[in-house]
């Protein structure tokens, strides 16, 4: 199977990995609409919502509200954050494994969201993304250590 986020579960890809646990992994997007933008990407290869087991179904949504804790604390700036799904090609999924977006949201950003999307694939400074990612995972470690959160 050449699936990515089976590969990073694995430990076969590299990632900017945050926390995890038996049925997630917490990891940045390496095409970030916004900064700080998180994936929640299930251990197990389930392509939609309703393939995840139930025990990891129900796990999901407590993880989900721990990472926007440590969003929120992170001092980035963070005021709301978009949970979102994309459940099956018709609903944009580009990679057919399920995974949660918690996309910060600051005050008046809609047209840099807009921008992102159009932008987001193309490989305009990348070495410089690739230091802020390693920066902004390195402060989400120390927002979700602070809250207790062992398994970083």
């Amino acid at each position: 199977m050449n699936c990515v986020f089976c590969a990073i579960s694995a430990g076969k890809l590299p990632a900017h990995r945050l926390i995890e646990d038996e049925h997630f992994v917490v990891l940045l997007d390496i095409f970030p609409l916004r900064p700080a933008h998180v994936l929640i990407v299930s251990r197990q290869h389930a392509p939609l919502l309703g393939d995840l087991p139930a025990v990891a179904r129900d796990a999901l949504l407590p993880l989900a509200q721990r990472v926007s804790q440590a969003l929120y604390a992170s001092g980035l700036g963070v005021r709301g954050i978009n949970l979102l799904i994309n459940d099956g090609a018709a609903a944009n999924q580009h990679v057919p494994h399920l995974h949660l977006h918690l996309i910060p949201r600051r005050g008046a950003d809609l047209p840099g969201i807009g921008w992102r999307l159009l932008t987001r694939f193309l490989p305009l400074g990348r070495k410089r993304l690739e230091a802020q990612l390693q920066q902004q995972a390195d402060i989400l470690r120390n927002a979700l250590q602070a809250q207790g959160a062992d398994d970083v």
